[in-house]
This record gives structure tokens, sequence and C-alpha cells, in this order.
């Protein structure tokens, strides 16, 4: 396994809140897939663990090579939750071409949370040389 690249993107949680207020569901739908409100809506602090996956998506968007050129579509890095809790990356359109392209099996993603922070990291990697 061979990593070839990193992400990490921290949010702050009232800043996350106040564009909540600012722009609703609007807001939310522009950047997140239907999963992802779907599992969040069955979570306490339902503002902090959106800011995590908001994170999330910027850190993978840092570690997958060329991951500028995946643009403003946030819904195409998706970040789900396994049986175990533990969130993982699923790449769509042009963030899965751009996968492909550079030969990455996994985009492994770890999300943490303060009162005032949400914060994550993400690391591609390929298998093989």
């Amino acid at each position: 396994m061979n990593v070839t690249g990193i992400g990490i993107d921290a949010v702050e949680i009232e800043r996350f809140k106040k564009a909540l207020d600012q722009w609703g569901e609007n807001f939310l739908k522009r950047i997140f897939t239907q999963k992802e409100l779907e599992y969040a809506g069955t979570k306490k602090g339902y503002a902090m663990h959106m800011a995590g996956k908001f994170a999330a998506k910027e850190a993978v968007k840092k570690a997958i090579p060329d991951g500028a050129e995946i643009g403003l579509n946030w819904a195409q890095i998706e970040i789900l939750n396994g049986k175990d809790g533990k969130p993982h990356a699923c790449l769509h359109d042009h963030a899965e071409r751009l996968a492909k392209k550079f030969n990455l099996s996994q985009v492994y993603v770890s999300i943490s949370h303060t009162e005032k922070l949400a914060i994550a990291n993400a690391i591609g990697v390929k298998n093989g040389t």
C-alpha cells in the first residue's frame, strides 16, 4: 500500500451553524447527499456532525492528486459511516475518475470534534508500486 496524498481540514462549528441558519436546506442539499443527511438526522449534535462531514469532504479533496479539479460539487465526495460508525469516503463522478486516474484503491477518513471545532483528515492510498 502506497500513500499518494494526505489532506486535513478544520471547521468552526459555530460558523457552520450560522451557515445553516442563513441558508438552511438549500445549503445542506448543495453540499451533502441524501444518505449523508439521513444518517446525520439520527445523531445528536446535528451541526457538529455535519461540520465534521464537511471537513472530511475538504480533506478528501486535498488527499486526491489534482483534487482541486473536483470543483465545488461536494456530492461527488460522499462521507458515509459503516456499521461500526467509522467514516469512509465514497467517490462519485469526476472525483471517482480522478481516483481511477491515479490508481487510488481507497481514501481513508477520520473525523473528530470538540465543542468548537470539527476536524478531519484523509489519506489516499494505492496498492502495488
